[in-house]
């Protein structure tokens, strides 16, 4: 396998030397059981492994690295500068690298690449079984994050990496109900639904005093802070994007004004409005014509 050995992806040189070892020993193992060459795979796979090491601060283990929730973020939501084609055929390399060094990971269908998708909300039958699925959690501290998880992303619409960095400090009861404030590029002020207010009474009184409400969080998967916890939860969990979808259409079918959601969501453009669109109710004749009019009550 000379050809492999003369090979060196373009990333830094001192990131290389990291992380040389860990990519030569998985494509050597990986390449002869796959139809791609051992060049072609030691390409793709040090690029992959450097995002993986310098931007999202992961270990050298291969149960982190060659996860396919990881590649699957990797493709899907980070290399979005590559055309479709080519994210293919990424996503192809690593995954056959991730088949034969972790065969365990395989079997669910991945995320579908060549068509924009938005996460679909949650009906309200779904959302009943994901409270029941909060309370059925074997530990007390696996209750309260599959509860603080419920609260915050379909109750005030947060991302996961929204939720990894709020302090207790950044909750507060008004007269009104309870605000979160969100720091940050997407810095806000996010009321949450008047349904929640009663978990969220539950979940402060388990939460710490001072610091992260949601606690230490997974050091090797930080910036998936949701789905490594649901991971290792029991029953069929929610996803951390499809609530916070529900929780947009929760305000679009309340008619909130959009220009509110728009600043409650940490929005600077709404760019899939159309699709949930399709999830918000019509209105009946008689309410629709008088607010295409004008004439709907404010």
């Amino acid at each position: 396998m000379a050809s492999i050995d003369n090979t060196v992806p373009r990333i830094p040189a001192a990131t290389w030397r990291r992380i040389e070892t860990f990519v030569r020993d998985a494509v050597t193992v990986a390449a002869p059981q796959t139809s791609y060459s051992a060049e072609v795979l030691l390409w793709a796979a040090g690029q992959y492994v450097a995002w993986c090491v310098d931007t999202q601060l992961w270990p050298l283990e291969a149960e982190v690295i060659w996860s396919r929730q990881a590649i699957d973020l990797y493709v899907t939501d980070v290399r979005q500068d590559l055309a479709e084609g080519t994210r293919r055929n990424y996503r192809a390399r690593l995954m056959r690298i991730s088949e034969v060094l972790l065969p365990e990971e395989h079997g669910d269908a991945m995320t579908a690449l060549g068509r924009k998708t938005t996460a679909a909300p949650y009906d309200s039958a779904e959302m009943g079984r994901y409270r029941q699925w909060a309370g059925s959690q074997l530990t007390p501290l696996k209750r309260y994050r599959a509860m603080l998880m419920l609260i915050l992303c379909a109750g005030a619409g947060l991302r996961a990496v929204e939720i990894r960095d709020l302090d207790r400090a950044d909750i507060e009861q008004l007269d009104e109900g309870f605000v979160v404030r969100v720091r940050g590029d997407r810095a806000r002020e996010v009321p949450i639904l008047a349904v929640w207010d009663e978990w969220m009474r539950a979940a402060l009184e388990q939460a710490p005093e001072t610091g992260r409400v949601w606690g230490k969080p997974n050091r090797s998967r930080e910036n998936a802070l949701l789905s490594s916890f649901t991971q290792y939860t029991v029953g069929s969990a929610p996803r951390g994007d499809r609530l916070r979808a529900t929780w947009l259409v929760t305000h679009l079918s309340d008619r909130t004004p959009i220009k509110e959601l728009f600043r409650a969501a940490g929005f600077v453009k709404f760019e899939h409005l159309g699709r949930l669109l399709q999830h918000v109710p019509d209105l009946s004749p008689d309410l629709s014509v008088p607010a295409l009019r004008g004439e709907a009550s404010r």
